[in-house]
């Protein structure tokens, strides 16, 4: 069909509106009326163009560094974990302050589950490193009392020796433990050194196949369970100290809500995650977790662990909850783990003791 003159669009109206990044589709023939609805329509794109510029990107620069726990870092992190969950025997470690079961030191948080720290040195008063955190949880040596597959190592509460009580007879009484690495670290377990992850390998204690019962109802030899006082809380507090998000985002009382974080490393902080926004104001804990320092990418979440590090969050953003996910891979912050460390319930549903695998998921488009 022949189009007049009269009844051509305006080309270079059209021109203008793709290049503002307006879409234009012709099709069949445009009379006089369909052309002036065109042109209304073009211009009112380009006033919504013109009225909506781009959003400038936040945490384009590299998130801060963090520094290695110093002497005294470690020494009051050894004296705030004073709990004895194994019994005399197990504690071969003769520190100056008190005895110590190899490597650990150790909190109780609930009546079942308890946090700790795994150290580079057997005396922990001579650490030099954290390698690990740790979370245990009350129960027996079976099947179906291991909680999921992080909790790879099973340890009796009484034992002959701290190597005796790895694993045990089936229906034994003890602690079912994850270890989340926090830097890159060799143990004999491994082939090979890991960088910061969820050890999935750290000593493993199957457990025997089809193997029935689960009990918590058992006292811990120093019959220290129950959760944090107020006093426990302050000095777990005071000893996170550390902040890595801009002042935009510690929107309770100079804090970010509901976290408290302490580097480790260049590039690597635990935190603790309460729960009330105002710590001080809190009663427990509910996460024990790991971050990691990069950007929003998949090459740099930890291990290629995806499904453990849910959830990406900007150093920089007008305010906490802004800095949730982000929007280009060009953006930095941290990948954190969220390891609950007792049952409760959040707004994604009833979370139990485990990694939180529905914890505010941010993925990457690829």
């Amino acid at each position: 069909m022949t189009l007049n003159r009269s009844e051509t669009i305006d080309r270079r109206r059209v021109i203008r509106a793709i290049g503002a990044g307006g879409v234009v589709a012709l099709a069949g023939c445009a009379g006089d009326e369909d052309a002036d609805d065109d042109s209304e329509e073009i211009d009112d794109e380009m006033d919504d163009a013109d009225e909506e510029p781009e959003e400038e990107l936040a945490s384009l620069e590299e998130t801060p560094t963090g520094e290695s726990l110093s002497d005294e870092d470690i020494q009051a992190l050894v004296d705030a974990f004073d709990d004895d969950p194994m019994n005399e025997a197990q504690q071969e470690v003769e520190g100056d302050e008190r005895s110590y079961t190899p490597r650990h030191v150790w909190k109780w948080v609930s009546d079942e589950n308890l946090i700790g720290l795994h150290f580079d040195e057997p005396n922990p008063e001579e650490a030099t490193e954290l390698d690990y955190i740790t979370i245990g949880q009350k129960g027996l040596f079976t099947e179906e009392s291991q909680p999921d597959e992080e909790f790879t190592h099973f340890h009796q509460h009484t034992a002959d020796s701290w190597e005796g009580g790895h694993g045990g007879e089936t229906g034994d009484e003890g602690y079912w433990l994850t270890h989340i690495a926090v830097r890159e670290i060799e143990y004999p377990f491994h082939d090979e050194p890991i960088e910061p992850q969820v050890d999935y390998g750290f000593m493993p204690t199957p457990p025997e196949e089809g193997s029935e019962g689960h009990d918590v109802d058992w006292e811990a030899p120093d019959g220290g369970e129950g959760d944090l006082d107020d006093e426990d809380r302050n000095e777990l507090i005071e000893i996170f100290d550390d902040e890595w998000t801009n002042e935009d985002q510690q929107e309770a009382d100079g804090r970010t809500p509901s976290h408290v974080w302490k580097w480790v490393s260049e590039d690597t902080g635990l935190f603790l995650h309460w729960d009330e926004p105002n710590v001080e104001e809190a009663e427990n804990l509910i996460y024990f977790g790991m971050g990691e320092r990069g950007q929003f990418t998949s090459d740099d979440i930890p291990a290629g662990q995806a499904e453990d590090f849910t959830h990406f969050h900007k150093h920089e953003a007008d305010s906490w909850e802004a800095g949730h996910g982000a929007q280009d891979p060009e953006q930095w912050g941290y990948w954190l783990i969220h390891h609950a460390t007792r049952d409760h319930e959040m707004p994604w549903g009833d979370v139990e003791v485990g990694i939180d695998r529905e914890f505010m998921p941010t993925p990457v488009e690829e």
